[in-house]
């Protein structure tokens, strides 16, 4: 694509910066354009005459990269450049700098002058201009007329220029859009009455007849000039028209779109009123400090904020800073002075401000300075929040965090805090040493399950109120959990004072409260630790105090103990072996013996009643006595238990498989409160024994008076359950808890056991004998069976049969055996 301008004089050449585009169509320079992306879109003739070795490479939609690659590729090899590549890459890196011209040696020889020009779309016109064939005056006419078109094409307004007929001798692109003028029209000599009437038809002029529009419009625009007029366009626009005379009777019209200057005037003025409205409306107080001045400006809503009317405060900066509480002045003016006298982008401080009723209210204050060109502050302005609410709330929260909710006593945390900073200055010498108590309630579980969590929560308010009345000011009660509380004596410096004061709360505790209008008496069991100086943390001092208070509350309740290091001692032990025993089922270090049942008429074994053994790695066998009440404490029992149930039967199956089956043993297994602590430990025994294909009935489980009465009704439930699959429930060791006809009609006991204390001396002990007559009496009438445990000689065994007891165990007939032993006593058929 080429367009060949026309060849013309150097007089056209002088009058360009008359008539631009007129004679655009008669430029003798070189001329390329490309479009935003850098392509090729346009050239001349004589761009071609100046670069001839670019005939072949310029086309349409040919990167500016590739045409300039060509024309170093020419200038490399005669030698002009080293690198083609190079020198297209600083060629177009030249034409985006902004660069006003560009000087270039063409291959030719020919210096020439490009020019960049840029439009609004983003495309680029060169124009190649010889220097050395045009004279100096035709240069500076030929700049003079492009700065010219330059700068009418970059202005955003619409000019036109007319002659004294009015016809269209100059005009720009914007004027062009700005009057909806259709470009092929716009041509030198253009009459403004044809611009006007296709105004008029577009509807650019409003509503009605056309041409009456135009000539009423023409009229405007050409009498009583300078004249200047707004008018709505087509599409909703406001233009402002300017008509001024020109030049030799002509006339100039300047076309400005002020839509936008329009609507940023209409939202200016919204937002003042918006500004109004919120500082009529707002909390917030505004304040204005002229600093040449020293006066300030403060808003009636500032005034309010600390009690005062309008008129009660003046305009002195005093009137601010004086209301300052004593605390807060240094923050707030060094804030201040931060702001004014460095790069400090905003002032903004909290402090406190004396109201008229003479207390501190809480105040946001923030500010903004105005400056010189100098940067010298010459006002800041802003506003001011009261944040007293706020402040509370954060207050209320930081209390919240630190102290119990229920009793407001300090929490852990603080309490923690409090040993710390006690220990602490018994470090710098600083302090002397103290106490610190533990303090647990007895059997406070009682009073939540008798009474209600309600009657609870006022007990535990009641005690941390009567704790705090014998404490001095110095020292720190806090609730540590539950029914737990702890205590911080700093007024207490030796033991025997500490006890002393341990005794105080046990008295303190014997007055009754009072709840649900009943008088309640409860006990603490308290545990005390002194803190000296070869503790280094609160945890270890409370921890030891815990340990004490345990050791009271294991010696029975309601009282004061001291910590000894053996406790301390005592507690790595439980540790250790609670993370052992965790590892002995992996390890395979239970093993489970058996002893046999035995019928006291043939002597024949009935059953087996399996008995577990730790194989610790270090102490050697434990019996169930050393590990199962810590197992049963942490709530290892029930895996273990489940290892103990799944290894008996499975071992007894395989035994009875070798039986006749009016031979086959039953297995007795003992269950722990936590294993009949919920139905789905129930089922999921039933479905493994029916999974197994194992007879129900051969299976029996043992428990003692105490489970059973831990939780009545859901023991009954749990045990009916048992019963409905036809597994047998023994009550162990009967007779030494609680005993009761009532529980034995209510729950499906299939065996008594007799504890073996009755059976030891049942040969000189009348009480014992008539005991152990009474439970085979009652257990008869129940019809329920009964196994004596403890046998050890036939004396025993004696009277046992005398009074109707058929089933017995004990070391008269065997120890418990391991299950090669076990194996090899059934296989022989003797016990």
């Amino acid at each position: 694509m080429t367009a060949t301008p026309a060849i013309v004089s150097d007089n056209k050449v002088r009058a360009t910066h008359e008539i631009i585009e007129a004679t655009l169509d008669a430029v003798s320079d070189g001329m390329l354009v490309l479009d935003p992306q850098l392509r090729v879109t346009a050239w001349n003739v004589r761009f071609l005459d100046l670069y001839p070795h670019l005939r072949e490479s310029c086309m349409v939609g040919e990167s500016a990269q590739a045409l300039y690659l060509s024309d170093g590729g020419v200038r490399r090899d005669k030698g002009l450049i080293s690198d083609a590549v190079d020198w297209a890459e600083t060629r177009i890196r030249n034409i985006l700098s902004g660069l006003p011209s560009i000087k270039d040696e063409a291959p030719n020889g020919d210096t020439i002058q490009i020019l960049p020009r840029t439009l609004p779309d983003g495309s680029v016109v060169l124009v190649h201009r010889p220097v050395d064939r045009v004279s100096a005056e035709q240069q500076r006419e030929l700049r003079a007329s492009d700065y010219l078109h330059d700068t009418l094409e970059n202005v955003d307004h619409g000019i036109a220029s007319f002659d004294a007929q009015h016809r269209l001798t100059l005009w720009n692109r914007r004027y062009v859009e700005l009057t909806d003028t259709p470009p092929s029209m716009v041509v030198a000599g253009l009459p403004l009455l044809d611009i006007i009437r296709n105004l008029a038809a577009t509807g650019n002029l409003g509503k009605g007849d056309p041409e009456t529009l135009a000539r009423r419009y023409y009229e405007a625009c050409t009498t009583d000039l300078p004249r200047i007029m707004e008018r709505k366009t087509a599409d909703d626009r406001t233009v402002e028209v300017r008509a001024s005379k020109g030049l030799d009777g002509g006339l100039i019209i300047c076309v400005i779109d002020i839509t936008d200057r329009i609507a940023q005037a209409e939202a200016l003025k919204e937002s003042e009123e918006r500004y109004a409205l919120a500082a009529a409306g707002a909390n917030d107080g505004l304040w204005d400090w002229d600093l040449k001045k020293n006066s300030i400006y403060l808003s009636d809503r500032w005034k309010k904020m600390l009690g005062y009317e309008p008129n009660e405060i003046g305009s002195s900066p005093d009137e601010l800073f004086s209301r300052i509480h004593p605390f807060d002045v240094q923050e707030v003016t060094a804030r201040l002075e931060a702001h004014l006298n460095t790069d400090q982008s905003q002032f903004e401080c909290e402090f406190r401000a004396l109201h008229q009723d003479g207390t501190y209210r809480w105040m946001l204050i923030r500010g903004v300075a105005v400056r010189d060109e100098a940067g010298e502050p010459l006002r800041i302005a802003g506003s001011q929040s009261d944040i007293t609410v706020r402040k509370r709330a954060e207050e209320q929260m930081l209390h919240d965090a630190l102290h119990d909710a229920l009793t407001g006593l300090a929490n852990r945390g603080l309490f923690h805090e409090r040993i710390d900073q006690a220990l602490n200055r018994l470090k710098r010498g600083a302090g002397r040493p103290f106490a610190v108590l533990y303090i647990d309630l007895d059997r406070f579980k009682v009073v939540n399950e008798s009474m209600g969590h309600g009657r609870g929560d006022e007990l535990l308010i009641a005690v941390a109120r009567r704790f705090e009345g014998l404490l001095d000011d110095v020292d720190t009660v806090a609730r540590l959990g539950g029914d737990e509380f702890g205590m911080l004596l700093e007024s207490v410096d030796d033991q025997e004072s500490a006890e002393a004061f341990g005794r105080r709360l046990q008295e303190a505790l014997k007055e009754p409260f009072v709840l649900n209008g009943k008088p309640y008496i409860t006990t603490a069991s308290i545990g005390i630790a002194m803190g000296d100086s070869h503790y280094d943390r609160a945890d270890s001092l409370l921890r030891d105090a815990d340990l004490a208070m345990y050791h009271a509350k294991a010696a029975g309740r309601a009282d004061v103990g001291h910590f000894r290091p053996f406790m301390h001692r005592k507690a790595v032990q439980t540790l250790d072996m609670e993370r052992d025993l965790r590892q002995a089922l992996d390890r395979e270090e239970l093993r489970l013996y058996y002893q046999p049942f035995i019928d006291l008429g043939t002597g024949r074994a009935t059953g087996l009643e399996a008995l577990i053994r730790w194989e610790h790695q270090d102490r050697g066998v434990l019996s169930p006595h050393d590990f199962v009440p810590l197992a049963e404490e942490t709530g290892l029992i029930v895996p273990i238990g489940e290892w103990v149930l799944k290894t008996g039967v499975g071992q007894l199956a395989e035994w009875n498989r070798r039986r006749a089956p009016e031979e086959a043993l039953s297995l007795a297994v003992n269950f722990s409160v936590r294993q009949l602590d919920s139905l789905e430990i129930t089922e999921g025994i039933l479905g493994w024994l029916d999974e197994i294909e194992f007879d129900p009935s051969l299976l029996k489980i043992e428990i003692t008076e105490s489970i059973l009465m831990d939780n009545p009704q859901r023991s009954a439930q749990l045990l009916n359950r048992f019963k409905q699959s036809k597994v047998k429930v023994a009550l162990d060791d009967f007779g030494t808890g609680y005993s009761s006809l009532s529980y034995l009609r209510t729950f499906p006991i299939d065996t008594l056991k007799v504890d073996k204390s009755f059976v030891a001396d049942i040969t000189e002990n009348k009480d014992n004998y008539e005991i152990v007559r009474t439970i085979v009496g009652l257990a008869r009438n129940l019809d329920i069976d009964v196994v004596a445990e403890g046998i050890e000689n036939e004396a025993q065994a004696d009277h046992l049969r005398a009074l109707g007891v058929h089933i017995g165990q004990g070391y008269l007939y065997s120890r418990p055996l391991g299950r090669d032993d076990m194996e090899a006593v059934l296989a022989s058929g003797k016990i």
